[in-house]
């Protein structure tokens, strides 16, 4: 009995010592490093907590001291709880949740990739007819197992979407955000749902929701083969995405070929979209 006593007092010490480090997240401002503060910490709380509920819990310590843990406990799961909203509100969730847009009134909607998706994303990324508009204007080469495992092991700042119509996929979309910088890039792959405005407006929705976020994005840049004239004409005269600069590559077949790269902050977005 004296053992249990010795490690709840150990764990109170412990548990109090988790809440000011749930407390100092709030002032970490890079993303990656809160986020995996976060996660650490969270883990460490459903320890104390699987611990609680299943042996002190059940003992026949004085009813004094469990209360004491148990409220302790409550107390970091409020703040885990709060700060949780303020990723929430600072556009985090962004990388934590299998994020989902769906719009009303509109068949399109927008979903995190799953490894389920494997086969739909090998079938568009090996067909040279698909991938001929982008900076790799030939089949990508990749099995269905290699796609399915770059899915479950992609790192948590490169996203991946699906685009579907009506719930069939019928096209994709990335954004990999490092340094408050979202990389994005857009392919409708199946014919039929192409030249209909889909991935502009599809676009549009995701930039407002980059955007929305406090501190994760201030710049969406995007890189065009620069024979892709219709690309062009959607991210300049539609997105209002400007030029800032262009460059050589070769293409799988060793052919020099150019592209572009254009670009737009989030002030300059909120004052076309009138936000």
């Amino acid at each position: 009995m004296t053992q249990i006593k010795d490690d709840c007092t150990n764990m109170l010490k412990e548990i109090s010592a988790l809440k000011d480090d749930f407390e100092k997240i709030e002032q970490i401002k890079d993303v990656e490093t809160a986020i995996k503060e976060f996660d650490k910490n969270d883990a460490i709380y459903k320890k104390f907590k699987d611990t609680y509920e299943q042996t002190i819990s059940k003992s026949s310590l004085d009813n004094n001291i469990k209360d004491e843990i148990k409220n302790r406990l409550y107390e970091v799961w409020v703040k885990s709880t709060l700060l949780d909203d303020e990723f929430d509100c600072r556009g985090w969730t962004i990388f934590r949740t299998s994020l989902t847009l769906s719009f009303e009134k509109r068949k399109e909607s927008i979903r995190k990739a799953l490894s389920t998706d494997a086969e739909i994303l090998a079938k568009w990324w090996n067909d040279k007819k698909i991938m001929a508009s982008t900076c790799f204007p030939n089949e990508l080469g990749k099995s269905v197992n290699q796609i399915r495992n770059e899915i479950e092991n992609r790192p948590f700042y490169n996203l991946l979407f699906i685009i579907q119509y009506e719930r069939k996929p019928i096209g994709e979309m990335s954004a990999n955000i490092k340094d408050k910088i979202a990389e994005c890039g857009i392919k409708i792959c199946e014919e039929e749902y192409q030249d209909k405005g889909i991935g502009t407006f599809v676009l549009q929705k995701f930039f407002d929701e980059l955007f929305k976020s406090e501190d994760v994005v201030d710049k969406i840049s995007i890189t065009i083969n620069a024979n892709n004239e219709r690309a062009m004409h959607v991210y300049q005269d539609k997105l209002h995405l400007t030029k800032t600069g262009e460059f050589d590559f070769e293409d799988a077949n060793f052919n020099k070929q150019k592209a572009i790269k254009l670009e737009i902050t989030k002030n300059e977005w909120k004052e076309k979209r009138g936000k």
